[in-house]
């Protein structure tokens, strides 16, 4: 696998991996950090919001957020309108990569998102979606 350049020449780009599913959440963090990414991993929405407002406090931002739809407790359409209204305009928005088995991939897209995933996927697969979308945020930052 091809390694990541740091994008502020501290730290590597942040991936933020919101899924209720522990097995997913650490294979997809797995590949991350061993691709060069910085992953930080939430259970569901809030939990996801509540670890964006610490990261932003800290100068912070993901640049790719992979987001499972179905979890309990908010679920991926409550975060995906919550974290809209409340993402500073100043601040380059993190490409939202829906991951999901319960919805077709023309249905996830009117949410407003970049791109989705169909559940089961390969690894290697989700690594070039998430190359690619953080390359694009780096470059806007």
């Amino acid at each position: 696998m091809s390694q990541v350049q740091s994008w502020d020449g501290q730290h590597p780009p942040l991936v933020l991996v919101v899924d209720d599913n522990p097995a997913i959440r650490d294979m997809v963090s797995w590949a991350l950090e061993l691709d060069g990414y910085e992953p930080a991993e939430a259970a569901e929405g809030q939990e996801a919001l509540d670890w964006l407002t610490t990261a932003l406090h800290e100068g912070r931002y993901p640049a790719v957020i992979l987001l499972d739809l179905a979890m309990p407790g908010m679920d991926g359409n409550t975060f995906l309108q919550r974290l809209r209204s409340q993402w500073h305009p100043s601040l380059p928005q993190p490409a939202i990569v829906v991951i999901t088995a319960g919805m077709r991939e023309a249905e996830a897209l009117k949410l407003g998102v970049e791109q989705v995933i169909v559940k089961p996927f390969h690894v290697r697969d989700l690594l070039d979606v998430v190359r690619q979308f953080a390359m694009r945020n780096g470059e806007r930052r």
